[in-house]
């Protein structure tokens, strides 16, 4: 790689940070529609270190108040994507100072925040970013009891996006102040310009340009109230209380007549204490619903209401209580609800394998959420050179010598396919002279309502086992997916590589691995400069790769003619669709930036 710095002509004797707010003000809010924030990095901060600059902001979650989600809708805890608030930055632009070159641009850039998480860390790199960003992490003390897989999203106690319970629960959730607002410090690492070596700013100045992601992209419920994800984590049913204050015991029949006032759930079960309301998941406020926790099939209990209209069961209060002399959480209903018989595609008795879930943002007939973020600063990170190094650079500058450098960067090429393709090829027309890597995320590119993102609901099911039960994405248009891929293969030039296809048929079981898939994904990894320190997201955030070259060598693609080869051949499973896939190339390579006579050139 092209160096203007070596170690024997650089010598750092100061440094400073220098912050630089956005060109739009230092608070708005980000709803269903992105955004688009910029800063300009004036040439006065005349050699920028990017590796050590970062977003500095304040970011808080606006769950929608009661009113604005319908009479189905209720309150929930909700938190940001467990690999943090990196997460916002949907699409990224940096160009010179007077915006006359684009130096770089990576779309769906967090698209590579939640692969890097994913894979390149390890708990103490996940701590790190909990610690800057606002990620979360897998917490012992909200584990299944029941044998779910471990996930970022079930933190009840330690979360940094709402407060954490108490042991007193009477009062509805107050959507203002229940979520915390959070600090961010947000790296950029995964841009050259910010990952690479020092920038020299003073000849160039810099403008970037981030768009922002809407908020339902990056929003989620904990899996612990959805019904969607590693459902044997949700609480379970104990028994029922009526109007009386009797004891109901299960099973309570669909079309039963009897009206229940409350519903107890299990003691010891998924972390449930039993004199300890601060345990419990839900919210006051929060409309909860009943389904098995064992038979990802098996239909929701049709509760109706008084009217009787179907409907969510509507939390009123959470207490503790006793089941049969047996201490246990209760949740209070705000009024008497039957399980009614079975119509419009509910209905199912529940029993001492029901477990609850919340149907406060499935149901809602919108569920308007937004995140506000304020006080938003690129904190710049500047060094100060020696003067004679400075005056060398400028004088190269004034006879008009070119001044070259490298950075490490990443282009994402798109291609679509239709859920009915089963034998498809993309044409990636990549342009880039040394290239590393290429790495191709396969997201589903179907719409979802803003309840259905929210609570996890009918995005793709990455694993249907007696694990979890059902487990589906968090990351539609996000994570890749496999979608019951049979095998893959590249043409390059019209010479197949490798040779034979690379098998996915056991990863599109979904119970079981393709070692050569991990061995062509591991090598596309490291070449792209991800290191696979963790391949336990394989499934979930499913990626083909090919590397272009080992030891540190890299391709030249700008005459060569680049194909996947897609073989989509699984039989599906009863009731199952293929979804229709986007495709993200991200291509890592290596860009020459110029420097002459004033100008900027870029050579990808």
């Amino acid at each position: 790689m092209s160096k203007y710095w070596t170690s024997e002509n650089v010598v750092k004797i100061e440094e400073m940070a220098v912050s630089i707010p956005s060109d739009q003000g230092k608070s708005y809010q980000v709803g269903d529609v992105s955004r688009r924030v910029s800063f300009d990095i004036p040439e006065s901060v005349k050699f920028l270190d990017g590796s050590a600059s970062y977003l500095e902001f304040k970011m808080k979650i606006d769950t929608p108040a009661t009113a604005a989600v319908g009479a189905q809708g209720g309150q929930t805890r909700l938190q940001c994507d467990p690999a943090g608030a990196g997460m916002i930055v949907q699409n990224l632009r940096i160009y010179s100072g007077d915006r006359g070159t684009l130096i770089e641009e990576i779309n769906e850039y967090n698209q590579l925040v939640a692969l890097k998480h994913d894979y390149d860390s390890d708990a103490a790199m996940r701590e790190v970013t909990r610690l800057e960003e606002g990620g979360t992490t897998y917490q012992p003390r909200c584990a299944s009891t029941r044998g779910a897989s471990q996930g970022a999203y079930n933190d009840l106690y330690t979360n940094p996006w709402f407060k954490s319970p108490t042991n007193v629960n009477t009062a509805a959730y107050d959507v203002t102040e229940g979520q915390n607002t959070v600090k961010c410090c947000v790296p950029l690492h995964c841009s050259g310009v910010f990952s690479g070596e020092i920038w020299p700013n003073m000849l160039t100045g810099l403008y970037v340009e981030l768009d922002l992601a809407p908020a339902p992209r990056i929003i989620r419920q904990l899996d612990t109230v959805v019904q969607s994800r590693r459902r044997t984590a949700n609480p379970l049913v104990l028994g029922f209380e009526d109007q009386a204050a009797a004891d109901v015991a299960l099973p309570l029949a669909a079309g039963a007549a009897t009206t229940v006032a409350a519903v107890y759930l299990a003691p010891g079960v998924n972390g449930m204490i039993a004199d300890r309301v601060d345990s419990c998941p839900f919210v006051v406020g929060e409309r909860v619903r009943f389904v098995s926790s064992t038979d990802a099939a098996g239909l929701v209990a049709n509760t109706l209401d008084a009217t009787p209209a179907v409907s969510g069961c509507l939390i009123a209060s959470i207490e503790a209580g006793a089941f049969g002399g047996v201490p246990c959480i209760k949740l209070v209903f705000d009024q008497l609800y039957t399980n009614g018989a079975a119509a419009g595609g509910r209905g199912a008795a529940i029993t001492t394998a029901s477990c609850v879930f919340s149907s406060s943002a499935l149901e809602a007939t919108t569920y308007p959420v937004k995140y506000t973020i304020t006080d938003m600063n690129l904190i710049a990170h500047q060094v100060m050179m020696e003067s004679r190094y400075e005056t060398a650079m400028l004088q190269k500058a004034r006879e008009g010598s070119a001044i070259e450098f490298d950075i490490r960067s990443f282009t994402n090429y798109k291609n679509s396919i239709t859920g009915g393709d089963t034998q498809a090829t993309i044409q990636i027309f990549a342009n880039n002279h040394k290239a590393k890597s290429l790495i191709v995320l396969p997201t589903s590119s179907e719409s979802h309502s803003n309840g259905d993102l929210i609570s996890s609901t009918g995005t793709y099911t990455v694993t249907e086992d007696d694990m979890d039960t059902v487990l589906e994405s968090a990351r539609p248009g996000i994570a890749g997916i496999n979608d019951f891929l049979t095998d893959y293969q590249f043409q390059m030039n019209g010479v197949l590589q490798p040779s034979r296809p690379v098998s996915t048929r056991k990863i599109a079981t979904q119970k079981s691995i393709d070692q050569f898939h991990l061995y062509e994904l591991d090598k596309g990894l490291a070449n792209a400069g991800i290191s696979p320190r963790s391949l336990k997201k394989f499934m979930e955030n499913f990626v083909v790769s090919r590397g272009f070259a080992v030891n540190g060598g890299a391709q030249d693609l700008r005459d060569i003619d680049l194909t996947l080869l897609l073989n989509y051949s699984e039989t599906l499973p009863a009731g199952v669709a293929r979804k229709n896939k986007m495709f993200s190339s991200f291509v890592s390579h290596v860009r020459r930036v110029t420097l002459k006579g004033g100008s900027v050139s870029v050579l990808m």
